[in-house]
This record gives structure tokens, sequence and C-alpha cells, in this order.
């Protein structure tokens, strides 16, 4: 007997990628391929946005390694470690004056230790700081001989220097105060493996966590004689410039690429492998974590900044065996730990700045060109193509074959652009040939636009993709799918 089935509805797209090889139990909010796509407040789908190019000229030598949003008197600067040099603005990238210009062309770090701000480097150039009242970078930290190092903190009233070029597994610390005059004699060694050295360091919960290669550890101020005690609490440690801190629903973590390429969230004692889901390559997306390039400094580059304003952890990659340069990002959405990839992320480092009591996500390019993210509907010159393709859709009920009716998709009323939607059947290779255009033109109207795709025929598997390579200002947004098909009875079915 023939009788007609109950829609099945996607009304959430919330979980993001799954890259995993049982691809016929994907959730309906879960997608095997998706590029250039983000999950939104009310659990729909968008294309996102672009880049706008903020300074007409560009920053000399190789570009961006760092970058830092920097308060200091009446001003507030975005500073960019680039090449040999170091510049500030204080018009939010627009344009920049050199304030520094001895640095070695190598991994930049800056960081901020009361009101001053250090500067750091992976070739152990000398600290430096700067007031960020103009003029240029002081070579003070070298008055009784700053240790050369790679990083630097501050940490209850030290400034600590971590990772010196004769001792990658200790630290250096004076007292914040005299940071400027001090002789720094004082020192503390972590007893990792030879091979092991300091990646990074940060504070959460008023705690002190030192990152190694291998090794997590807190580490803790107790004075006497060594001053530091150490507690061994991971078993694995960060990539350098990709730890940052975020709120969730449970309260302040910190995310990291671990040396692993596996993306951790760490809460001071537990952690969860948040890139469970896109670990291993399906064939399908073009993203996964084991594309990472781990060659030479492929891992090295990545980076990592958060986006207050959508409260996503961006960490930037180099896809390929042999790639050295970034060229995917990856998004952890803060509400629902969902990831989403993006394409062309040609980016050496990321900020978040603030002006005029507003946050602005920027990026600074290979070419010395700073970028407002989230901004226009290009990359850098280059369309901003998307692609959503659904999960497997079909009849839950064993041996009952199918027969398809129509697709109803839902788009908000600000959607506008054109659309492509293409279908595959039960286990073909490919999509079909486009098989309707979708077009969308944003009105006043509070309702849902909806657009109808007939798809007469019978299969036990059925699965949608829709795509734009277009240029529109005001991306579609998906927000409810309908999949609808007739029980033609028992058979023998392609399950």
């Amino acid at each position: 007997m023939i009788r007609s089935a109950q829609p099945i509805t996607q009304d959430s797209f919330k979980r993001g990628l799954v890259t995993g090889s049982d691809i016929l139990n994907n959730e309906k909010s879960q997608s095997p391929n998706c590029m250039n796509i983000k999950w939104t407040f009310d659990d729909s789908i968008t294309k996102r946005l672009g880049s706008s190019t903020m300074n007409s000229t560009a920053l000399a030598g190789t570009a961006g390694w760092a970058m830092f949003d920097f308060g200091a008197t009446s001003l507030r600067w975005v500073v960019v470690a680039h090449g040999t040099g170091i510049s500030a603005s204080t018009n939010l990238g627009v344009t920049f004056s050199s304030i520094a210009t001895t640095r070695t062309q190598s991994y930049q770090y800056l960081t901020r230790s009361r009101n001053v701000l250090i500067a750091t480097s992976d070739a152990y150039d000398q600290p430096l700081y700067w007031a960020g009242s103009g003029g240029t970078f002081a070579i003070a930290l070298a008055v009784g001989s700053a240790p050369a190092c790679k990083y630097a903190i501050n940490y209850q009233g030290f400034l600590i220097l971590l990772n010196s070029s004769t001792r990658p597994r200790g630290f250096h610390y004076a007292d914040d105060s005299l940071q400027l005059t001090s002789a720094w004699p004082d020192f503390f060694e972590i007893p990792s493996s030879a091979d092991d050295e300091i990646t990074c360091a940060f504070i959460l919960s008023k705690r002190l966590y030192v990152s190694t290669r291998y090794r997590l550890y807190r580490v803790t101020f107790v004075g006497g004689n060594p001053d530091w005690s150490y507690l061994e609490i991971k078993d694995w440690g960060y990539v350098p410039r990709t730890v940052k801190k975020i709120t969730l629903k449970d309260g302040e973590v910190v995310v990291g690429l671990d040396w692993s390429r596996r993306l951790r969230v760490f809460d001071g004692s537990d952690d969860l492998i948040a890139s469970d889901n896109i670990e291993n390559d399906n064939s399908l997306n073009e993203f996964a974590m084991e594309k990472i390039s781990y060659a030479g400094s492929g891992l090295i580059v990545s980076h990592a900044e958060v986006d207050r304003n959508e409260q996503e952890y961006r960490l930037n990659v180099a896809i390929g065996a042999s790639s050295t340069e970034t060229t995917h990002c990856i998004i952890l959405n803060g509400r629902t730990l969902a990831m989403y990839p993006y394409s062309n992320q040609l980016f050496q480092s990321m900020v978040m700045a603030e002006s005029a009591g507003r946050a602005y996500l920027l990026a600074c390019d290979r070419s010395g060109r700073i970028h407002t993210l989230n901004s226009g509907n290009r990359d850098i010159a280059i369309s901003v193509n998307d692609v959503y393709d659904s999960p497997y859709l079909y009849n839950r009920l064993p041996g009952v074959v199918s027969k398809s009716q129509k697709m109803d998709l839902f788009f908000t009323p600000t959607s506008s652009g054109t659309l492509i939607f293409q279908e595959r059947r039960d286990f073909s290779s490919v999509f079909s040939e486009v098989r309707s255009r979708i077009s969308l033109v944003s009105t006043n109207s509070l309702t849902q636009i909806k657009h109808s795709v007939d798809i007469p025929s019978t299969q036990n598997i059925y699965q949608y993709r829709v795509s734009s390579s277009s240029n529109t200002a005001d991306p579609w947004e998906l927000t409810r799918t309908d999949y609808y098909l007739t029980n033609m009875g028992i058979g023998k079915g392609a399950l």
C-alpha cells in the first residue's frame, strides 16, 4: 500500500562539519561537506562575509607575524610585527608609522606588561619595549642583560621571559615594576626532556600554565629557594600563536592546537578534543585536521584569534603535506562547539581591535595588507565560493523503498542573490547538473522566502547541495528544509 510520509525536516544546522566515514548516521544538523558557511544564532546557516582592505600602502617585508591591540596614554594602537620591523597605527590599520627596524625576519610575539608592550621573537632577538607614546621601541630590557627569549608573560607582579636562547625549558623573571632596569638574576627551569622546549604560557583562572611541545604544566610561585613549583597535568602541549581564551557556557577556557594536530579545549583541569568530528579525511571536504601541514614550518604558521562579536575561535592553518603558508581557517563556535571551514584565508596573523566603542577583527596578509574580516563580499579580490551539502536524507524504515516528491527550502527575507541547487541519489559519486537556480531578492516582509524543487524519482537515499560563487552583498541564509517523500512499500532497497 502506498502512503505518504511526513516530511524530513531540517530546522537546525548547528552541528557543522563532520568528516567521519559513517555518513549514513550523520545527524540532520550536520554536514559531510561545507565550505565558507557559518552557523547563525537562530540555528540557520549563511554564506560568510569576506574582507575589506584597510591600508593603501603595504607594510614592508614578510608581513604580519604578530598583531596587538595596545591602549596607551590617550591613544589606542594597532601594532604589527612585519619583516624586520614593527609598525603602529592609530586609525585602525589605515596608516602606519615605523616604531622598530632591528628585528630578525622571524616569528614575532607581542605581549603587554603593565603599561608597556614587549616584543620577542623565535630568532631570540633582544626583548624590546614600547610605551605607546609615539617614538620607537627601546632596548631598555637589555639594561641588566635581560636574556634573549621567545616568549614573555606578566603574572602576579612578575615579568617572565620564557625559552631563552641558553635555556629553552626555563624562564627568567623580575619584579614587573623594575622590568626595565632589573638585573634579571632569577631563573627557574622545568626539567623536561632534552629535546623539548617551552612553546607558550597562559593564565587561566588566575593560575599560570606553561606548555612545552610534549607537556602542559601548572606553575606556582611559592617563595623561598626555589621560588616556583611545577606540576605536570597533561601529556600534550600547545603550538605557539594558537592558544586563546574564550568564554563558553560553563565559563572561560583555553583553546589551542596541539602538536598532534588536535584542537583542545582546556578548563584548568580537564580537556576535550573539539576537533573529534573533523579529524579524518572523508574525501568529500577539502579540510580535515589530518590535512594540516606537519612538514617543516607548516604547523608553526598556525595562528588563532577569538572573534568576540561572534563568540568564535578562528584557527588559520596550512593545508597540504608540504604547505608552509596558511590557506584555510577552521571556526569553532563557542555556543555549539561545532566547526566550520573557510578557504582562501591567506593571513599571517589576526587581532581583535577596538575603535570608538566597537570591536573589529583585523588580519595581516602575506603582502603586508591589513584587512577587516567579516566585511565585504570578496577575499582579497577573490570570490567567496560557498557550498553546503546536506546529510543523507532517507526513510529510516527497514527495507522500505521511497519516492521523492519535492524539496522546500526556506530563506530569510534578507537573503539576496542566486543559488545553485543540485542533488544526488542513493550512492551516486557525483551531484547532478544544475537542478534548479534559486533567485532570492530581499524584502521588508517578515515572511520567509520559500523555494520548491520538484524531484519525482525513486531512491532510498537523497542528498542535496546548495552553492554560490556570486559576490552578493547580502549572503543567503537558509533556515529550514522539508524533504517530502512517499513510501512505495517493501523492496530490496539500497541499504
